[in-house]
């Protein structure tokens, strides 16, 4: 068996490049742990192209003041959102249908606060993931209603508080634009329509 001397180690130049490249990720990893745990994963076809797509649904370890970050992967794409962890809270994502009559799908991240429910709604294209809206929940935690037409009647942050307004989503897919309202909200009791 050969041993060294400590401190008697060859030098980086006569291990190779990509060894080198290999220790210091290596020593990287060590030097920043990846602090956090996987909650969830879903197989969902969001882009329409008839290809699965893994999404992954991570949080952070809370710090001192609980705070926690939540993110949400699909290969290189990510979003990720800061909030105040609660004991035993409720963090989820479900695939939605915003509207029917195309082919991709949304996500909704539920992620419960000490004040109720926030939903993200995100689209996904290949290599990234946008938001959409921010939606401030009921205490239930239920989503918006979504009756796939394109239209999501939804209580959002506007300053000094929430409002119910409604949104359309655009042509893009990748946006939602407020609509004005008419008298009031048409159905108020359509149940949300997960996949």
């Amino acid at each position: 068996m050969n041993t060294r001397a400590w401190g008697h180690w060859p030098k980086a130049a006569s291990i190779g490049p990509g060894a080198t490249v290999a220790l210091l990720c290596a020593l990287l990893l060590l030097a920043y742990p990846v602090a956090g745990k996987e909650l969830q994963r879903l197989y969902v076809d969001l882009d329409g192209d008839s290809k699965v797509e893994a999404i992954t649904l991570s949080a952070s370890t809370p710090d001192a003041s609980g705070r926690s970050q939540i993110s949400v992967r699909i290969g290189s794409a990510l979003f990720s959102a800061a909030h105040q962890a609660v004991p035993e809270g409720r963090i989820e994502i479900r695939a939605i249908i915003i509207d029917r009559q195309r082919s991709q799908r949304q996500l909704a991240l539920t992620v419960q606060q000490a004040e109720g429910c926030v939903h993200h709604l995100l689209a996904y294209t290949p290599r990234r993931l946008v938001r959409l809206l921010p939606i401030q929940g009921e205490a239930s935690c239920s989503l918006p209603a979504l009756a796939g037409d394109g239209v999501v009647d939804a209580a959002v942050w506007q300053g000094d508080g929430s409002r119910k307004q409604r949104y359309r989503l655009d042509t893009d897919g990748l946006s939602m634009s407020r609509e004005e309202q008419s008298g009031h909200m048409a159905d108020q009791g359509r149940a949300a329509q997960p996949l």
